[in-house]
């Protein structure tokens, strides 16, 4: 996805037994009209462009293109309490926002589920801290000079450095794997793949071995690690949300258990997946 791209979902928000949204979008002629609230969406200060998901109706969830500058749009920054997510966060508020049919992309229940459980974009965002915390390791390791040699030369911080490359490269072909599970459902029955919830398999390995990986990161700064002033502190601070975010790792290894046991949790009614 574009950077300037962001996804307007409410993760805060408990499962409802309602089966519509409560961003709603109404066709008239040849646009839709919404209305409704997005809170806690990651880069809403910086995006351009802004996917929502919302009830079209009879038609069941579908997601909408809504440029930032559609009038009826207003972009607001999250509640205090709200701020623990990667990157900047903003609410969404939609007062008769007029867009295009065409900005329409999916108007399939059955869709809108897949799409939001198959696609692994918390470990994709999970990634993207540990490379941030990496990279800026690297960084420092080839300007600080202690010793009379840069540190990245000592084989105590290389051999650190080395690791972290290690975890993020692995954790990046899991979520790549999964990706591409999600866009091949039929990779299972011509076992292309195995069967098992590649998903949850990639954010657990993400968010455990990312998480070891910026703390080693910011080990490589020494005693300004700990510093506010310095980017460590926000990378393992982002990095430890993701142990618990979504349905939290230990939760998503019981789950990864029960494939192992093939056991099939019962199906939730379509109007309870559609549901914020």
């Amino acid at each position: 996805a574009h950077r300037d791209t962001a996804l307007g979902i409410n993760y805060h928000r408990p499962q409802a037994n309602d089966a519509r949204f409560a961003t709603v979008a109404v066709r008239s002629g040849d646009a839709w009209i919404i209305n409704g609230r997005k809170d806690r969406v990651i880069g809403a200060s910086q995006a351009a462009l802004f996917a929502v998901r919302a009830s079209l109706g009879d038609k069941g969830a579908g997601t909408l293109l809504v440029p930032r500058d559609t009038p009826g749009l207003t972009v607001m920054p999250s509640a205090a309490d709200a701020r623990w997510q990667h990157g900047a966060c903003g609410a969404l508020v939609l007062q008769d926002c007029r867009v295009p049919a065409e900005n329409c992309l999916a108007a399939d229940a059955a869709l809108f589920d897949r799409a939001g459980r198959d696609i692994p974009q918390d470990a994709a965002i999970n990634l993207g801290i540990g490379r941030a915390a990496y990279e800026a390791a690297l960084d420092y390791a080839q300007l600080r000079v202690q010793g009379g040699r840069r540190i990245i030369e000592h084989q105590a911080i290389g051999a650190k450095l080395a690791e972290i490359a290690v975890r993020l490269e692995v954790a990046r072909a899991a979520i790549w794997q999964a990706a591409w599970a999600s866009d091949h459902p039929d990779a299972v029955a011509d076992r292309s793949l195995p069967d098992l919830p590649l998903t949850t398999i990639a954010g657990v390995f993400a968010a455990e071995a990312i998480y070891r990986a910026v703390k080693d990161a910011a080990e490589c700064f020494g005693a300004m690690g700990v510093m506010r002033d310095m980017p460590p502190h926000k990378y393992v601070h982002d990095a430890r949300a993701c142990l618990h975010s979504g349905v939290g790792v230990s939760e998503a290894k019981l789950r990864i258990a029960e494939a192992l046991a093939r056991y099939r949790r019962p199906a939730a009614p379509a109007a309870v997946l559609a549901a914020e």
